[in-house]
C-alpha cells in the first residue's frame, strides 16, 4: 500500500511539473500577443492539473479573446450572407465555449447571436435539404448520402432527413443484393442483405431476402463414415468422422451445415440423395441420433485413414555414477587446529528416457452433388513425437556432482569428479526436466484435432461463387 501511495505521489508531482511548464510557455506567448496559442497551452496545463490557478486565470483571459474572434467571424459571415460559413463559424464558437467549460472556465457567450444563428441555420439546412433530395431523386446516392449526413450532423431531427439518408445509404446495397440473387450469387447476396439488416434492422424486405439468399447459399454437407481398409483403424476412423462433422458445424457462420453422417463412402457417393439409403443423422445439439434416410446435401465429404501408427515407448533407466559433495571438519595433525575440507561420496543415480510416437495420414475430399466440382482434395499427414529425458535420485539431487568411479568401496586412479559450474548445472537441469510424457491417447487426439482444423479451414476458404 505504501508503494502505491509513493507511486501516486510521484505521478501527481510529474503532472504538476508539466502543468507549470505549460503555464510558463503560455505566459511567454501571451506577452507576445499570441493569445490563441497561449490559450491552447493554458488549456493543456489544466488538463495536467485542474487546480492550477495561474492556468485558470490565463485561460479566462485568452480564452475569451479567442471566443470573441470566433463570434466576430460568425457576424461577418452572417452579414455577408454566406449561410454555410456562418453556420460553421457559430458552431465552432459554441464548441469552444463548451470545451473550456469542461475544465471549469465559463466564458461570456453572446446569447443575442443565437436568434441570428437559428435564422441562418434554417436557410442553410433548407438549401442543403433541397440539394440532397434532388440528388436522391436522380439516384445520385453517394452525393445524397453526404448531404443528408451533413444535415443530420447539425440537426439530427431535421424533417425526414434521417429516413432519406437511410434510403441514400442502403438502397444501392439493396439493389446490388437483388442483382446478385438474380445472378445466382446467393452467398454474396446474403452478405449484402446481412450488412443492411445489421445496420438498420428493417429496410424494405431485406430480412426476407437475407433469409432466402442464405437458404440458397448454405453449403449443406453430408459426412459419411471415414473409410479405412484396416480393422485396427476403425475406432479412430469413427472418432474422426464425428470430429469432422462437429468441426464443420463449429464454423462460426450459418453458411455451412452438416446435415448428416454415417453411411460408408461408397454408398454415400453413389446415393447422396437416395432416400432408401440410411445414415446416422447429425444434430448440432444432440450429436449422433437415430438411423434415418440420408439427407439431400450439396456436398459430400469423403475421407480415408491411410496410415495410423502408434509407437508407445518403454521407460529406459540407466544407472549413472556420481558423487555427493559435502564439507566435513577434521583436526589437522600438525597444527591441531579444526579445519574443513570437501569430501566426495560415491553414489549412483538413474537417467531415464522414454519416447512416444504417433503418425496419422488421412486422404480426404469434398465433392459437390449439385454440379461437377471437386473443390477440396488433400492429404493430412503428420507425426507427433513426445520425449522425456530426466534423472532421478532418492536423496537430495542438488548435492550431486557428475563424475565416474571404478569401485564403490575404494578409491581408484580412474575415479573422476566433474565439479565445474557448467557440469553441475547440466546435471541439475536433467533432474529438473519434465517427467510426464504425453500418452498415446493424448497425442492421437492432438493429431485428429489438427486434421479437423486443416479440413475446416479449407471448407471455410472454399468460395463456391469463384
Amino acid at each position: 500500500m505504501k508503494q502505491i501511495l509513493l507511486a501516486m505521489s510521484f505521478i501527481f508531482m510529474l503532472a504538476g511539473c508539466a502543468s507549470n511548464r505549460y503555464v510558463k510557455k503560455a505566459g511567454l506567448l501571451e506577452d507576445s500577443g499570441l493569445y490563441a496559442d497561449a490559450a491552447d497551452n493554458y488549456f493543456s496545463s489544466l488538463q495536467k492539473n485542474i487546480n492550477n490557478i495561474d492556468a485558470k486565470l490565463g485561460l479566462q483571459r485568452t480564452g475569451q479573446l479567442v471566443l470573441d474572434d470566433k463570434m466576430d467571424k460568425f457576424k461577418t459571415q452572417y452579414q455577408n450572407g454566406v449561410a454555410k460559413d456562418a453556420v460553421y463559424a457559430y458552431r465552432a464558437g459554441d464548441e469552444y465555449y463548451k470545451k473550456l467549460q469542461g475544465v471549469g472556465i465559463k466564458l461570456i457567450f453572446p446569447d443575442e447571436q443565437a436568434s441570428y444563428y437559428r435564422e441562418v441555420e434554417e436557410t442553410f439546412l433548407s438549401s442543403l435539404y433541397q440539394d440532397a433530395s434532388k440528388a436522391l431523386d436522380l439516384e445520385q446516392f453517394s452525393t445524397a448520402e453526404a448531404y443528408f449526413a451533413e444535415i443530420l450532423s447539425i440537426d439530427d431531427s431535421y424533417k425526414d432527413a434521417k429516413n432519406k439518408w437511410t434510403v441514400a445509404k442502403y438502397e444501392p446495397l439493396y439493389r446490388n443484393g437483388k442483382q446478385l440473387m438474380s445472378n445466382s450469387m446467393y452467398r454474396s447476396a446474403y452478405l449484402e442483405f446481412k450488412n443492411i439488416v445489421g445496420k438498420v434492422k428493417v429496410y424494405q424486405n431485406s430480412l426476407d431476402l437475407m433469409n432466402e439468399s442464405l437458404e440458397q447459399a448454405k453449403l449443406t454437407i453430408y459426412v459419411p463414415s471415414i473409410n479405412t481398409n484396416f480393422s485396427s483403424y476403425r475406432m479412430l476412423a469413427s472418432q474422426l468422422t464425428s470430429k469432422v462433422a462437429k468441426g464443420i458445424n463449429g464454423i462460426n457462420s450459418p453458411l455451412y451445415e452438416v446435415v448428416g453422417m454415417g453411411a460408408t463412402n461408397a454408398s454415400a457417393t453413389n446415393s447422396a440423395t437416395n432416400s432408401a439409403s440410411k445414415a446416422f443423422q447429425f444434430d448440432r445439439t444432440k450429436g449422433v441420433v437415430n438411423s434415418q434416410p440420408i439427407p439431400a446435401a450439396k456436398a459430400i465429404f469423403n475421407g480415408e485413414v491411410q496410415k495410423y501408427v502408434t509407437s508407445p515407448g518403454t521407460l529406459k533407466k540407466t544407472e549413472n555414477k556420481g558423487y555427493i559433495k559435502r564439507v566435513e571438519k577434521y583436526v589437522d595433525e600438525v597444527t591441531k587446529l579444526t579445519k574443513e575440507r570437501t569430501v566426495y561420496d560415491k553414489v549412483v543415480y538413474y537417467e531415464c528416457i522414454m519416447e512416444n510416437r504417433v503418425s496419422l495420414s488421412v486422404a480426404y475430399s469434398m465433392k459437390r452433388t449439385d454440379r461437377d466440382e471437386l473443390p477440396i482434395t488433400d492429404v493430412f499427414n503428420q507425426e507427433k513425437v513426445d520425449r522425456i529425458h530426466y534423472a532421478e535420485f532418492k536423496g537430495d539431487y542438488k548435492e550431486i556432482v557428475p563424475g565416474t568411479w571404478k569401485y564403490l568401496a575404494k578409491d581408484s586412479d580412474e575415479d573422476k569428479v566433474y565439479d565445474s559450474a557448467s557440469s553441475v548445472q547440466s546435471l541439475r537441469m536433467l533432474f529438473e526436466s519434465n517427467k510426464t510424457i504425453q500418452s498415446i491417447t493424448e497425442m492421437e487426439n492432438a493429431l485428429t484435432d489438427a486434421c479437423v482444423e486443416q479440413i475446416t479451414e479449407q471448407v471455410k476458404k472454399y468460395q463456391p461463387e469463384n
